[in-house]
Order: structure tokens, then sequence, then C-alpha cells
């Protein structure tokens, strides 16, 4: 028998929900060092690239040198990278979405179809960018410096293709790339109500957790959560209606991170690369949220710090030694912002959804 909580719910669902008017960006452009248009807010609707001279003056130290762009998206950044590298650079640009590889491949076709190309466009997640390869072997410290823009693109939220957005009725899927992992709407169907209140609290940092899980269990008894929109509605239904948005925005997101292993991915990946650079190269990593960010400064910390056994027969470590000392620090980076960059007041007034990005960067030591 259901409660009336419950028919209340069958009722809204048959109410056809109208979306939001879609989020429209305005037309200034961000320009190059040298004058030119590196991109417009709403071109291809990807998001402009936050912090652009920022990155671009933290990671490029050699213009001849190696370069990954781990997060290509409209190619706002890759494009500056590549102007600022000589003839003799080379910059590897990856993106699980094909959609973001086909319009690099036409907007960079001088330097990806030249015969001594200097980019290389790689259709996958930046995870993979710990084992590259070239000719078929194994490259060993030849990355001069990496870029890991974490945002997700505005074309993505705006257009709600694969669930990201509350704001969109659609499909709850929410995978970038690879077809491996379980849809959101297959994650919400068979997590347990301990497991799901665990990823809206450690993924969202939702208040409302428990309250929204025991409503995911309670409604997907009559039927599945399969939509974005149906995920709105329960989300809508155990929250004050003041403030609603911002729970949306926490759920959706802890969702996404939950299916794309976005923490565990972010901090295999920072640890990965690490072997792959030279001495001096630069790691420059924006985040979004406050997840994100801890886990590049507790990795970032972490490198810098580290701690090696002694060697007996290294005549330092018998000095130490003599001290009772078993361990002595021996540190892989060294973290050049001892606090992040944040975006300057202009930036955001152009660009709002750079108002929560934060700029961390660290050097090979």
């Amino acid at each position: 028998m259901t409660n009336d909580a419950d028919k209340l719910y069958a009722m809204k669902k048959k109410r056809r929900h109208s979306a939001p008017s879609r989020f429209i960006a305005p037309s200034e452009t961000v320009l190059g060092e040298d004058g030119t248009e590196i991109a417009t807010k709403n071109a291809g609707d990807y998001h402009v690239p936050v912090m652009l001279k920022e990155c671009c003056d933290w990671l490029v130290t050699d213009p001849d040198g190696t370069y990954i762009d781990g997060t290509l998206g409209g190619g706002g950044h890759s494009a500056e990278i590549l102007r600022r590298l000589s003839p003799h650079g080379h910059l590897i640009a990856f993106d699980e979405d094909g959609e973001a590889i086909a319009r690099a491949r036409q907007r960079f076709a001088d330097d990806v179809e030249n015969p001594s190309p200097r980019m290389t466009l790689s259709h996958t997640s930046f995870s993979f960018a710990c084992s590259i390869k070239r000719d078929g072997k194994p490259q060993a410290q030849d990355i001069t410096g990496i870029l890991l823009d974490l945002g997700v693109s505005s074309r993505q939220l705006d257009t709600g293709g694969i669930g990201l957005s509350y704001r969109v009725n659609s499909h709850l899927d929410m995978r970038f790339g690879s077809r491996d992992k379980p849809l959101a709407s297959e994650l919400i169907a068979t997590t347990e109500q301990g497991q799901l209140e665990q990823i809206l609290r450690e993924f969202g940092e939702e208040p409302f957790a428990k309250v929204i899980a025991r409503r995911i269990v309670d409604v997907r008894r009559l039927a599945p959560v399969m939509t974005t929109f149906d995920l709105r509605a329960i989300v809508e239904e155990c929250v004050p209606p003041h403030l609603r948005q911002q729970a949306l925005s926490r759920v959706f997101q802890a969702f996404r991170i939950a299916v794309n292993r976005e923490l565990d991915v972010l901090e295999e990946t920072l640890r990965g690369i690490v072997p792959r650079l030279q001495k001096g190269a630069r790691i420059v990593v924006l985040t979004y949220h406050s997840l994100e960010d801890r886990v590049v400064k507790t990795v970032f910390n972490d490198l810098a710090k580290r701690s090696v056994p002694l060697d007996p027969t290294n005549p330092d470590d018998a000095e130490a030694a003599i001290k009772s000392t078993t361990k002595r620090i021996e540190p892989i980076l060294n973290v050049l912002l001892k606090k992040p960059l944040a975006p300057s007041d202009e930036e955001i007034r152009i660009n709002p959804r750079a108002r929560s990005a934060k700029l961390r960067v660290a050097e090979k030591c």
C-alpha cells in the first residue's frame, strides 16, 4: 500500500516539467597576450578557458618542450599553449568527448595534420597520460608540463545530453567517455540506502543526504529513477525551496563523481604522471570545488614531504641513523603556490562560471 507521499510523487511524475531557460553566454571574447582571439563565450558551447594567462604562464617554461592538456574541451588553453611553443614544441591533448576531439581536429588542423605535427589529439581520459607511448615504446621523463582543468564544459551542462544538468530533462547517464561504467540511473537503482547517503555526503557534502537517500529508496520501489527530472523531483520534495538550487547542484555533482570515479582518477593521475615528468616540469591544476582541491593539495603536499628509508651505505644517512632517525625527507615535488590562486574580479564578471576556480602548481624536483 502506498502512502500519501508516494501518491503525490506519482502524480508529479505525470506532470510535464518545463525546463528553465537555457544559459546563453554573452558574446565577449578572451584574448591571448598577442591580442588574438582565443575563445568566445558561446563558441561551440564550450566554456571560456579559465585563468588562461595564469595557467600558461606557470605551465610553459620551455617553448621546445612537450606538454599535456589533459582536458581539451573547446581548446582555449590548448590554443594559448600552442601559441607559446616553438616549431619544435609539442602538445598532447586529451578528451573523452568525441565532439571535442572532432572540433579540435578542425580548429588545429595545421598543427595536427602537419608532417611534423606540433599537436596530438587523444580521444581518452587524461588518466592515460601516465602511459603515453611514441612509436609503440613508452617514454620516460619526457613531459615538460601538464595542465588539468577539471571544470565540466558549459556545452555538456547546458545541452544536458548525458544528464549532468538538473535544468534539462534527459536520461541519467552522467558517464564521461568509457561505456564500461554504470549509468547514474543504474547506480541509483542498485545502491543501498546507506551507500546512497554516503555518496551524497562525501561527494556532494549535502546536508540533506540522509533524507534524500531515504526518499530515493522509497520512490524507486514504485518506479525507476531514470531521468534528471525524476531525480530533481525527489530533491525538491526533501529540501526547503530556498535551498533547492544549491542542493540540486550538490546532488548531481555527487552522482557524477561517483559514476566516473573522478576523485580516484584525479589522485591516480597526479601520482602516476610524476615519473613521466622532466626535472623542473610543472603540474598545473584548476579545480572548481573543495573535494577536487583537497585531493590536489593533499597529493602535492604528500609528494613534497616524501620520506624514504635510510641507506646505510650513504654517509649522510649514517649520520642521521646515529640520531635514531629511520627515514629522511626526499621530496619529489616542490609546491610553487602555498595558497591557490583565484580568478580576478574582472574575469568573474566576464565569466561567472570561473568564480569557484582555484589554481595550484607544483614542480618536479
